[in-house]
């Protein structure tokens, strides 16, 4: 059974034996709203395209982002995937997901920043909730799930972070909306919940 958490709380990254978790997934979904009658009937209830990001950091100085267009950094240690893995159900709810090899990372790396933007000027008042999970990927499990109200005038939501201090991970439930229009505006956003 997950671990259903809170905004700001945080759970250790290691398997119910207590080893460290080296192949982790974080899943990341949105259920948008259901759209109201008329506006969608006119086409004018406009769903934007969300995507999700995952922004390395070491030291606080940023290391590398990926995404859709950039799905895997230069080690390999983190990949971008879209759509269900095999071990998910449609019930998972999933949009978008990471796939990290914990170990692989380098040393100077220690947090993993995860969330979800529109670029084109939509907003999340067309998202009902969000949610994101931490999946053992070794054992197909999931460990930990957030899931929070969604909607609003903002354009991105910063989701949860992974941290690593001591070389022991932790992910932090987060849950914090940000008005982006550029990459560059989500870093700053970002940065301020750091």
């Amino acid at each position: 059974m997950p671990v259903l958490m809170a905004k700001g709380q945080q759970v250790p990254l290691h398997r119910p034996d207590g080893r460290p978790l080296n192949l982790m997934r974080m899943g990341i979904g949105w259920q948008h709203a259901p759209r109201p009658a008329l506006l969608g009937a006119l086409g004018l209830h406009r769903r934007g395209r969300l995507g999700a990001f995952a922004v390395l950091y070491g030291h606080g100085r940023f290391l590398d982002a990926l995404f859709a267009d950039n799905p895997r950094n230069p080690d390999e240690s983190i990949e971008h995937l879209t759509g269900l893995v095999a071990e998910d159900t449609p019930a998972a709810g999933d949009s978008e997901s990471f796939f990290a090899r914990l170990s692989r990372l380098p040393p100077h790396a220690d947090r993993i920043v995860f969330a979800v933007s529109s670029f084109d000027g939509s907003t999340f008042e067309t998202v009902q909730s969000a949610h994101c999970r931490l999946v053992d990927e070794s054992r197909g499990h999931e460990l930990a799930r957030y899931t929070f109200p969604a909607q609003g005038p903002h354009t991105a939501l910063i989701m949860a972070e992974v941290t690593r201090t001591a070389g022991a991970w932790t992910m932090t439930a987060i849950g914090e909306p940000a008005t982006c229009a550029t990459f560059g505006d989500l870093l700053q956003a970002i940065e301020r919940h750091g």
